[in-house]
């Protein structure tokens, strides 16, 4: 899994208004052929389907020429679902997605929940002035849907955002 760094060309003058992305985002980076996918400084943009994935909700990115694949997160911090993007004119977007899913972790700490069950509290950010918006993320294997877990997950959630905070 390498991360290249490759300049595309200038953005298209219509990218903006094709991908729906804001006068006060900067893009970042882009890429296209077949998905036409922006980095901003606040989310990803992709074409089709039309979407605005704030750095926030991506738990995960990764690049496999010419693949870009998103993990992106469930509240409950399940993996909500996978998003799989062929970009065979990438430039520089592998990396900008890669440093904006960095940047967008404010604190990540495993939490022991008892009984052997660990779970990771993920505290992210979409853009400087975003709100924090908390996950947990339970081991593999964790029924993450059962209700005392997740009563328990809240409850060392609570005590960790207190302690921090946050």
């Amino acid at each position: 899994m390498r991360w290249p760094s490759r300049r595309a060309s200038a953005v298209p003058s219509d990218l903006r208004v094709r991908l729906g992305i804001p006068a006060r985002e900067r893009i970042l980076a882009w890429g296209g052929r077949p998905h036409v996918v922006a980095a901003t400084e606040r989310a990803l943009y992709v074409e089709e389907p039309r979407e605005r994935l704030g750095w926030d909700v991506v738990s995960k990115a990764q690049w496999d020429d010419p693949l870009l694949t998103i993990q992106i997160a469930a509240h409950d911090g399940r993996p909500a679902r996978t998003l799989r993007l062929r970009v065979e004119a990438s430039g520089d977007l592998p990396a900008a997605v890669r440093d904006r899913v960095t940047a967008s972790v404010v604190m990540s700490e495993f939490v022991d929940l008892g009984d052997g069950v660990r779970a990771r509290m993920v505290a992210r950010r979409a853009g400087d002035d975003a709100p924090i918006r908390w996950t947990v993320v339970f081991e593999s294997g964790v029924p993450a849907d059962d209700p005392e877990l997740q009563a328990r997950a809240s409850a060392a959630l609570a005590e960790l955002r207190s302690t921090l905070g946050i």
